[in-house]
């Protein structure tokens, strides 16, 4: 899996956009980041950042092995 996304959608397909992030959060994504919504024309775009939760988890772990080796 990648270690995030950015999942896109507009206000055309809202409710597609919505299956989108459920389906993220589902397989273990977690939200990284506020809802962005940009206004194009007619449509209003949507981007919401996900990180898989498990990359999350190693990254602070990592760290806070790095502090303990100093």
């Amino acid at each position: 899996m990648k270690p995030y996304m950015i999942i896109q959608g507009n206000s055309q397909a809202l409710e597609a956009f919505e299956q989108k992030v459920t389906e993220a959060l589902e397989l273990g994504y977690s939200l990284a980041g506020e809802l962005i919504a940009h206004s194009a024309s007619s449509e209003v775009k949507f981007y919401q950042p996900v990180i898989f939760a498990e990359d999350l988890e190693e990254e602070e772990w990592d760290e806070e092995e790095d502090e303990d080796e100093d």
